[in-house]
């Protein structure tokens, strides 16, 4: 479990808010220190994690292209498969934030899982997971019993035991001790990102902020304009322009048309999505536009985007 509620000297001007949950999400996902800890635990461990929105609708994985325990990739590929480890990773990381304390449980497949819920000012704004660990050491005893357990998959069995052979054990005490070290983890990643957050705040201009904030809200809008802004800012247009370009160092349609790109890379990431639907629904108002836009600022198309190897993950890794 993290919390970051102590009273600090800048704490009067930072205020959470659930506009700013996604984009505190973004940060704690963004951090170098979080891509290079899994890349550590994955290296002792064998053990994968990921960070996780409190509704489980969005997840980044440690590692791009880490796709976790091969059994349980094998059973997320199936329609049923993905509807009950999306349902048991919802209901248990819900729970952990709901309790405010870390959670070890069993999956619907027989898995062991971890939910560390991060929390801020007393609300869950992530949970990092991870596990897929088997449940008792291999053998083929535990592997018909395991066979039993998912014969409503429909997998051959001799396909189960070439994954089942790749698949993650570890004594429930070693898991325990890795969910304490998962937990001091995430109390510093998440007590760096909020010091940034209450510094950023503490010397950015009230005018940007609320800028930035309108932002986040209706970047999604593709009748969003710079009059907007200002009217959210207090200020008239030709001055908010000015005060917005030089304290972030871009203009404002720059600045919007950056969120947009980054929510079309999500989007290209973690669904199925057309690219044409990507387009609309991240407040662009032309295909063609989007196209220009992605291929300058990614230095390659939407579509070579998506084909990439290994984009920043679809996959849960809490449940199989």
């Amino acid at each position: 479990m993290v919390k970051t509620d102590r009273v600090s000297a800048l704490s009067h001007t930072v205020r959470y808010s659930g506009k700013a949950a996604g984009m505190f999400f973004r940060q704690l996902l963004g951090s170098p220190e979080f891509a290079q800890f899994a890349l550590i635990l994955k290296r002792l461990t064998g053990l994968s994690m990921a960070l996780n929105t409190p509704d489980v609708g969005t997840t980044g994985l440690g590692l791009s292209g880490d796709m976790g325990n091969p059994l349980c990739k094998m059973i997320r590929d199936t329609p049923e498969g993905a509807r009950r480890c999306e349902g048991c990773d919802r209901r248990h990381q819900a729970q952990a934030g709901a309790d405010g304390k870390s959670k070890l449980y069993t999956c619907h497949a027989g898995f062991l899982d971890m939910a560390i819920p991060i929390m801020v000012q007393g609300k869950h704004v992530a949970t990092i997971s991870s596990g897929q660990v088997l449940s008792e050491q291999p053998s083929d005893a535990a592997f018909h019993r395991l066979c039993r357990r998912l014969t409503w998959l429909g997998i051959p069995e001799r396909h189960l035991r070439i994954a089942y052979a790749q698949a993650p054990w570890m004594p429930r005490n070693r898991l325990t001790s890795v969910m304490h070290l998962l937990e001091i983890f995430s109390q510093q990643l998440c007590d760096n990102a909020w010091r940034i957050r209450e510094l950023e705040a503490c010397l950015e201009r009230p005018q940007i902020r609320k800028a930035r904030a309108i932002v986040e809200e209706r970047f999604r809008e593709s009748d969003l304009r710079l009059s907007d802004a200002a009217v959210a800012a207090g200020i008239s247009v030709a001055h908010f322009s000015h005060v917005f370009h030089k304290e972030t160092g871009v203009p404002f349609s720059s600045y919007v048309q950056s969120r947009r790109i980054e929510e079309a890379k999500r989007l290209l990431a973690e669904t199925d999505q057309t690219i044409t639907e990507i387009c609309f629904e991240c407040g662009f108002n032309s295909l063609t536009h989007f196209n220009r836009v992605f291929r300058r600022g990614e230095g390659c198309s939407p579509r070579q985007y998506r084909m990439a190897p290994a984009p920043l993950c679809a996959s849960s890794l809490g449940g199989a």
